[in-house]
């Protein structure tokens, strides 16, 4: 695990060095930044399939999002992102069936639009940032345990996705992505005796709309 990190890192820091690099080259025309807004859905992914000891396993869920960047090159964008995802809870418990895990993930990306002739542009992506976990979770009480949202500690986390963008003008267009993301969160802690307990992958579709700003041509 800490070596897909290191090289997840250092892939990220080859491409800035090389993007500040290339933003020398005065001949070379771009936009200057890119908006983008998102909707989409979530599957949790290995263990956190079977987080919750049955009672409590996260299902499928949906997220929305932003990001906004800034080019570095004709081809190269990073920026900030922000997803919110709300996983519904696969449980035969009639207390359990009405109430959802949160994922609140903010994160630095890179972007690279891969080189094309028409108006579609496939691009690979990168990112690293913090995910906010607030899963419900059986908590016990004087009264008996019942089920409360616990925010855990935010962990570190990382990914790749692949997607693509096609113009439906000039400066504007819609586009689609898978991403994968893995966030570190074995070690997160709600308070001294609860533990998150396993590190959280989930996979996502999203897709949304994409606003240039700046053209240079």
């Amino acid at each position: 695990m800490k070596k897909t990190l290191a090289l997840t890192l250092l892939m990220l820091l080859v491409v800035f060095n090389l993007s500040a690099v290339a933003q020398d080259d005065d001949e070379i025309e771009k936009d200057n930044a890119e908006f983008t807004f998102f909707g989409g859905f979530g599957l949790p992914s290995g263990d956190l399939s079977d987080w919750g000891a049955d009672s409590l396993n996260p299902g499928s869920g949906s997220n929305i999002g932003l990001e906004g960047g800034f080019f570095l090159t004709s081809q190269i964008t990073a920026g900030f992102n922000f997803t919110y995802t709300s996983f519904s809870i696969d449980s035969d418990d009639v207390l359990a069936t009405d109430l959802t895990h949160r994922l609140y993930s903010p994160s630095l990306y890179l972007k690279y639009y891969l080189p094309t002739e028409g108006d579609f542009v496939p691009y690979v992506k990168g990112v690293i940032g913090l995910d906010f976990v607030r899963f419900t979770t059986s908590v016990d009480n004087v009264d008996g345990s019942r089920y409360r949202q616990l925010s855990y500690d935010p962990a570190l986390a990382f990914g790749i996705g692949l997607g693509a963008f096609y113009y439906t003008a000039d400066y504007s267009g819609f586009f689609v992505e898978a991403n994968y993301r893995m966030s570190q969160t074995e070690n997160s802690e709600y308070d001294a005796n609860t533990k998150f307990g396993i590190n959280a992958t989930t996979m996502d579709i999203h897709a949304g709309f994409r606003i240039l700003i700046g053209s240079d041509e």
